[in-house]
């Protein structure tokens, strides 16, 4: 009978493996979305793109390409 889900006993290393799961899944397609744009537009790529907020706005074309990338990949992981 192994393999069966517990639903009535708390595991906290399933709950932290699914915690570190789903952030792994989050920014590893945020930055092949990230890739993905900056490859289409000839940009070069940044970690600014992903930790800066400063560089999430519509004034700049760097911004908008990031505020792309953020909502592509916010429709991805839905």
């Amino acid at each position: 009978m192994a393999g069966q889900f517990r639903s009535y006993v708390w595991d906290p290393l399933l709950i932290l493996s699914q915690i570190v799961l789903m952030q792994t899944v989050y920014y590893g397609s945020l930055g092949l979305w990230l890739a993905l744009v900056d490859g289409l537009v000839h940009s070069s790529p940044s970690l600014d793109q992903v930790f800066d907020a400063e560089i999430l706005g519509f004034s700049t074309p760097p911004g908008r390409l990031s505020t792309m990338s953020f909502v592509l990949n916010a429709l991805t992981c839905s």
